[in-house]
């Protein structure tokens, strides 16, 4: 790839010690500086004063909603190439690059389906919604507008283009990549390993639900293995979740924890009774790593592996089910295997070395093939003719109301 000057612009400053969507947006990074392109992040969060933006050397900028600074921020920089962070920031923010910087190659980094994770929390099943929601023509029309969408999950490239019609040409499957896979042989066995562990931020209400979810079944798991405890990591923990630490009952909540893999790689199971969510789940990924074994739900294995090729068990249910496969993983035979597997998925379905070519060039072809591919996106055309205008008028006149 031609060096090329690439913008992110950020729902957030990126936190990847706290959150699977902080890891991703620093993935995106490494792949566009390896790439060998210049790097800026902006956001409308105060500068930060240390972190990994510092760490890496990225110039970042403090932008204002609705504020036509941004514009001269834009036309002074001149990206060739602008990164959303999510819907809602392109929605904010992609008229005003469309305007100012139209050969800019627009890309917008989904996170995950933010309305499946919606619906599914409202109706507790697994299913896309057949009516959509605010959220989902929202967040779908942000995809059809864009030059191209990252999608974190295999299952949510099929339902996109199955279900909601849009072109595989607007869509890229860029799962979590890693870039050193453990050896087998490197990472504790079963028996140097002691009780089982979560781990999810508590702004992320699947994780919360989660905990709670652990904090029921943590009794008829006690009375099964007494001789194990259950350790809960995290941060932005609520008063409600501290208050489920109960060391004499052995459930500990311990909150955010500095290195994460130590942790992970002292327990013999992680367990994630997760009822609703979308994407991938960055902890199960971690907990592979550290050569730990999971036992989850069809949701928290969703776009990682089936249920016959999976490092662990997938439960139909986050009762009954859930406490005897978690039982089943405990036989030091099944456990081993599950710990293999884990390991190999990782290497031979996410490994960074092998994953990152297609990536860059993905993104070349489509910056030396911008207007076909728009060309081709009659949906999008219409999109920026018609409803995106609302937004740009919208900003127009709080900017006008603020004068």
């Amino acid at each position: 790839m031609i060096v090329k000057k690439v913008l992110f612009i950020g729902h957030g400053l990126p936190q990847p010690q706290h959150t699977g969507a902080g890891v991703y947006m620093i993935q995106l990074l490494d792949l566009f500086a390896q790439a060998g392109c210049e790097l800026s992040f902006c956001a409308a969060a105060a500068p930060p004063e240390s972190g990994i933006l510092i760490d890496k050397n990225i110039p970042y900028t403090q932008i204002a909603l609705n504020a036509d600074s941004f514009n001269d921020f834009l036309k002074g920089l001149q990206p060739d190439i602008v990164v959303f962070d999510r819907f809602m920031t392109e929605e904010q923010y992609s008229w005003r690059v469309q305007e100012h910087c139209p050969n800019a190659l627009r890309i917008l980094d989904t996170e995950d389906l933010h309305f499946l994770r919606d619906h599914r929390k409202s109706t507790g099943k697994l299913e896309a919604p057949k009516t959509l929601t605010d959220t989902a023509k929202r967040e779908l029309a942000a995809i059809f507008r864009s030059d191209l969408s990252l999608i974190i999950s295999e299952a949510e490239v099929e339902l996109l283009t199955q279900q909601y019609r849009v072109s595989k040409e607007l869509l890229f499957h860029l799962p979590f990549l890693i870039r050193e896979v453990p050896q087998v042989s490197s990472l504790p066995g079963l028996e140097a390993r002691n009780g089982f562990c979560f781990v999810g931020t508590a702004k992320h209400k699947p994780n919360v639900q989660a905990i709670e979810n652990l904090a029921a079944l943590w009794p008829s798991l006690r009375k099964q293995h007494p001789q194990e405890s259950m350790h809960i990591y995290g941060s932005y923990f609520t008063e409600s979740i501290l208050q489920l630490h109960k060391p004499q009952l052995g459930f500990y909540v311990h909150g955010f924890v500095e290195d994460l893999d130590a942790a992970l790689r002292s327990h013999k199971l992680l367990l994630a009774p997760l009822q609703f969510g979308a994407g991938q789940k960055r902890k199960v990924f971690d907990a592979w790593l550290a050569g730990c074994p999971v036992v989850t739900t069809a949701v928290g294995a969703e776009g990682i592996g089936g249920t016959n090729d999976f490092g662990g068990e997938i439960a139909s249910d986050v009762a009954a089910d859930f406490i005897a496969s978690v039982a089943k993983l405990l036989d030091p035979k099944a456990w081993q295997t599950a710990q293999n597997k884990g390991i190999e998925l990782l290497d031979t379905q996410f490994n960074w070395n092998t994953s990152a070519k297609g990536f860059q060039d993905t993104i070349d072809k489509r910056l030396r093939n911008r207007e076909i591919y728009r060309q081709n996106n009659t949906i999008g055309q219409m999109l920026w003719h018609h409803s995106l205008q609302s937004s740009k008028y919208l900003s127009k006149w709080i900017m006008a109301k603020n004068s």
